[in-house]
């Protein structure tokens, strides 16, 4: 029997496997990398995420679960279908300011019919404001969030294209059920950077995420910034690629594996996530899976690939 077969864990059993043929073919790959700053991380079990650097800051990787992001998607939130129980994407408390923290069941029925009312009224203002929907996912135009497309609302990302002035125009947007795309915790304070922010890795900038034991990396794209203190989430077609899923989701309940959709949920449990920093592309933003995937794949064969990869994972991992 294998050394294979000994592993403790999956990442280990997946990794160490890859690295064991590497090194009885004489290629064995160094990592190069280490621990470059612990980044808050309400998501992870000890409240951080080591994020590990190559000594040029050309790369930066961590391991984390993936939570999905839906913004830009033409079916992302709905008024009327306020939860996403038949045809929206998400909750549309995830688009509020205070995210509908701290309501109890009553209070998230006050607030659906808040919502639906300032919506059949056209939006006054004085009731807007009480719904608390924030103009950075749902954009605003005179007040108002941008009129509905096809029934749901327009929602943005930070990586959109260039000099496209109507800010309701959902085309100027990553779609993310088509744009393979990570999200990264926004700046912490106006005048201060995140630690992703001062190694330069920012929107638009080009990555690569593998589930432990795949052999076939996905490419995508910095898509957007989330809570500061935050990490781990991945557009739908990110997640759908890492978990081999073909069709889009029904609804927002199968994206979180609710009621009829148990153990079907978009969440990707574990993926080794590389970020390179500076590959942006500010005039002609990667936004396309073609273009992603092609530039993607050039910076990823450069820094070593898939040997280099799983090195770094198994070194992760001790």
């Amino acid at each position: 029997m294998s050394d294979c077969h000994f592993a403790k864990t999956v990442r280990r059993a997946a990794i160490g496997c890859s690295l064991l043929f590497a090194a009885a073919a004489g290629h064995a790959v160094e990592c190069g990398m280490a621990q470059a700053f612990k980044q808050p991380d309400g998501n992870a079990k000890t409240g951080f995420t080591p994020v590990w650097s190559d000594h040029d800051a050309k790369a930066l990787f961590f391991i984390e679960a993936l939570n999905v992001n839906t913004d830009g998607t033409r079916r992302s939130y709905s008024v009327d279908d306020f939860w996403g129980e038949e045809k929206a994407l998400n909750n549309l408390c995830n688009a509020m300011s205070d995210a509908c923290a701290g309501l109890d069941k009553e209070g998230l029925r006050q607030r659906r019919l808040l919502t639906q009312k300032a919506f059949a009224a056209g939006w006054p203002a004085d009731l807007t404001a009480q719904t608390k929907i924030s103009p950075a996912i749902i954009p605003f135009v005179a007040g108002k969030p941008c009129p509905p497309v096809d029934g749901f609302l327009v929602s943005a990302t930070a990586l959109h294209k260039p000099n496209v002035a109507d800010a309701c125009d959902i085309g100027n947007y990553a779609d993310a059920l088509v744009t393979p795309a990570l999200v990264l915790p926004k700046n912490p304070g106006k005048n201060t950077l995140s630690e992703f922010a001062k190694r330069n890795a920012k929107v638009g900038d080009l990555a690569v995420a593998l589930v432990p034991g795949g052999s076939a990396p996905v490419f995508a794209v910095v898509g957007d910034t989330g809570p500061a203190k935050e990490l781990g989430e991945g557009s739908v077609a990110l997640n759908g690629k890492l978990l081999g899923k073909n069709a889009p989701p029904a609804n927002y309940q199968e994206v979180r594996g609710k009621g009829k959709y148990k153990g079907k949920a978009w969440t990707v449990p574990q993926a080794m996530v590389l970020i390179f920093p500076a590959s942006r592309d500010s005039a002609d933003p990667y936004m396309t899976p073609e273009r992603i995937d092609a530039a993607a794949k050039q910076r990823f064969d450069d820094w070593g690939g898939l040997e280099r990869l799983t090195a770094c994972a198994d070194a992760y991992g001790r």
